[in-house]
């Protein structure tokens, strides 16, 4: 699929409140996306898991492989039960990894930052933001802090925020202690 035909397909999508399949490079799932803004780099939509919105992600343009607005019972559903309503555009700039990142600097929220060609996953805060990499705290699975690292924004096929799973992490990582 051309860049210009999933970018119209995602415009579309955008102006409808229309809910997208999405075919990434590095997954044989697909993912069920309503879409808050594209460019010609970066995709910011709200993911949909189980008739439910579950935060925004951004991922790259370049790794969409196809793009469909879903025309199937789980979007009449969705839309049925109210979906659509919950449509927000959050106050993310997606001009580049580097404005995204400054956005999410601002907000108090985890982030997750994935490369899922390699299994990487981090959660965790923003801590500085470097015009090729981002400096980022993160903490493991049983939530200990580690060391900050540098994530080059190459290696980055997702970033998202206000998830249910970072969410709840943020709200009980300090107030839970040795379950």
């Amino acid at each position: 699929m051309k860049k210009t035909e999933k970018l119209t397909v995602i415009a579309g999508a955008i102006a409808g409140k229309e809910m997208c399949s999405c075919n990434f490079s590095y997954d044989d799932d697909v993912l069920y996306y309503y879409p808050n803004a594209v460019n010609e780099k970066l995709l910011l939509g709200q993911e949909v898991r189980d008739f439910c919105l579950d935060g925004y992600t951004v991922r790259k343009m370049s790794q969409l492989k196809k793009v469909e607005i879903n025309v199937d019972k789980y979007s009449e559903i969705s839309r049925f039960i109210g979906l659509t309503n919950q449509i927000k555009m959050p106050e993310a700039d997606i001009a580049s990894w580097q404005t995204v990142f400054a956005s999410l600097k601002r907000i108090d929220t985890f982030v997750i930052i994935e490369n899922e060609t390699d299994g990487g996953f981090y959660i965790g805060e923003v801590i500085k933001v470097l015009k090729n990499k981002v400096l980022f705290k993160h903490f493991d699975a049983e939530g200990v802090w580690e060391e900050p690292i540098e994530i080059l924004y190459s290696t980055i096929t997702s970033v998202s925020w206000n998830t249910c799973y970072s969410n709840t992490w943020k709200k009980y990582l300090d107030s839970v202690s040795n379950i």
